[in-house]
């Protein structure tokens, strides 16, 4: 099994990879690597990342390195998943994506199978734009309105590629008619990604399974009481099988960054802690 991490940098400038974007993206693949040895490491990259990290230790974590261009006329700033979503929808096999925040602390390959595979529900009536906005009604596809649902895509499986393109295919075409009508609001990128992605699961009836049965309030920026039947752990094995960070990754702190150290050096032990000053220097 191959498993992808996506990274592109969107402002065009060295200040996108600061230390905890670079702690986070080491511990994700150094957990994933400890948990699951037997799955093949890939980082898609830009040039101006692959040009960052070329000659650090971070681009040793990953068995192989892929680039990642494409000419899509998307504000990247403000759908900045839309790179993910390329590669998603040029899949020809099964894909597992997972991005740089996501750390997992379990081998999961049981729940690789024939259902799609996402991290939790979230609420989508408190949160995501509705379909009767100006920019939804202007779609050439419009999305469909069935579930109070949307699907978190922090980690993603897709063992069917034929839905994997088709998805994708749409998700883009949404975010380059967004960008055409001016949009600005990044929720509308996930609207495409994860609202629309669930929508089809549902209309499609395809098998889907959540990592977390409790589905998560992105207005309280917590899990809630709510249960999801697809989902596979409680709130407590959630919290000990995996982390995603999401919008909290913006509060990193120092014992933060000492933790997610500790995390690669699991995986890595002595021959990655020669680097800790190197990942310590980072900017901030």
């Amino acid at each position: 099994m191959e498993v992808l991490w996506v990274i592109e940098n969107v402002k065009r400038s060295e200040d996108f990879y600061t230390k905890q974007f670079t702690l986070l993206l080491a511990a994700s693949v150094c957990l994933w690597k400890r948990y699951h040895p037997n799955h093949k490491t890939v980082l898609y990259a830009d040039d101006l990342t692959k040009d960052y990290y070329k000659g650090t230790p971070l681009i040793n974590l990953f068995d192989e390195i892929k680039p990642l261009k494409y000419d899509d006329k998307i504000d990247r700033e403000v759908f900045w998943s839309s790179s993910k979503t390329k590669i998603i929808s040029k899949a020809t096999n099964p894909i597992l994506i997972v991005d740089h925040d996501f750390l997992i602390f379990k081998n999961i390959d049981e729940h690789l199978n024939d259902n799609v595979l996402f991290t939790y529900n979230e609420l989508s009536d408190n949160w995501y734009p509705k379909e009767n906005t100006k920019y939804c009604k202007e779609l050439t596809t419009p999305i469909n309105y069935i579930i109070d649902r949307a699907a978190n895509v922090s980690l993603f499986y897709l063992p069917d590629y034929k839905f994997a393109n088709k998805y994708a295919k749409q998700t883009l075409q949404n975010h380059k008619e967004f960008t055409s009508m001016g949009v600005k609001d990044t929720n509308y990128m996930i609207l495409s990604e994860q609202f629309m992605l669930k929508q089809m699961l549902c209309k499609e009836n395809i098998p889907h399974k959540s990592l977390s049965k409790n589905v998560f309030d992105c207005k309280d920026i917590n899990y809630s009481n709510i249960i999801d039947d697809g989902g596979i752990w409680n709130l407590k094995e959630s919290s000990l099988y995996y982390k995603h960070y999401g919008v909290s990754k913006k509060e990193i702190d120092h014992t933060e960054m000492m933790y997610l150290l500790r995390c690669i050096n699991s995986m890595q032990k002595d021959k990655w802690s020669i680097y800790d000053d190197w990942i310590i220097k980072q900017k901030d």
